[in-house]
């Protein structure tokens, strides 16, 4: 049944969970505290390694909750600059230096919005800015963008200057455990579960993602959010 799905699924992850926190804590704990030098890129790695197992976990766990119709949203009007602000501050801290913050339109009265879970838009820009990270040049700068859509809602733009996407793989890269081919001729690790999780998460908010060419080259993603009516409620279907 759905409820003895729900139960493994969270007993699960709380099991996975609990010893990769105790890792990761360790690893930061001994940095703190002064551990030799020549412990300080295991302990890193250890540290980053124990982040990206708690990603892939969390990935999981919405997969599953989307998959048993128990994925929850709090859905509500969303501000580009707020949203692409926090990332970019977020971002900023993990790879200083990267990161382009465009700015807006200024024939636009007020800054685009759209409609969706603030907090999950969060995770799926980190998603996007971490793909980016992973596949692009190791210098190159990643634009964080907005624009409006056609019918009035919010695109929220991840720009990066790396190989881009063929055009025969825009929509295959977003099922699960796909990868494009970028990545399979390299050496960058991926699950091929990350981009699925943002199509999913991105569709239960009534919104999309896709990929497009950059300008300049380089793979444009965006988050396309529904737009919001005077009410501040998404118009009825």
């Amino acid at each position: 049944s759905w409820e003895q799905q729900r139960i493994f699924t969270d007993g699960m992850a709380h099991e996975l969970r609990t010893p990769i926190t105790l890792i990761s804590g360790h690893a930061q704990s001994l940095l703190r505290h002064g551990a030799p030098s020549a412990l300080s890129p295991t302990l890193h790695l250890i540290r980053s390694e124990a982040e990206r197992m708690t990603s892939l976990v969390s990935d999981l766990l919405d997969l599953a909750r989307q998959d048993s119709q128990r994925l929850q949203l709090q859905n509500q009007k969303v501000q580009a600059d707020d949203a692409l602000l926090e990332l970019f501050e977020r971002m900023q801290i993990k790879a200083p230096g990267r990161f382009l913050l465009a700015p807006g339109s200024e024939d636009a009265p007020d800054p685009p919005s759209g409609m969706g879970d603030p907090e999950r838009i969060q995770q799926c820009l980190t998603a996007l800015v971490d793909n980016a990270l992973r596949y692009g040049p190791a210098e190159g700068a990643i634009t964080l963008a907005s624009s409006q859509s056609s019918n009035g809602g919010l695109i929220l733009h991840v720009r990066d200057h790396g190989p881009g996407v063929q055009e025969e793989e825009e929509e295959r890269i977003f099922e699960r455990f796909v990868r494009g081919s970028a990545a399979a001729g390299g050496q960058t690790r991926g699950s091929g579960i990350g981009l699925a999780v943002v199509k999913l998460l991105m569709e239960a908010m009534g919104g999309s993602v896709r990929v497009c060419k950059a300008p300049g080259g380089g793979a444009d993603f965006q988050l396309h959010l529904r737009p919001v009516t005077s009410s501040g409620r998404p118009p009825s279907a």
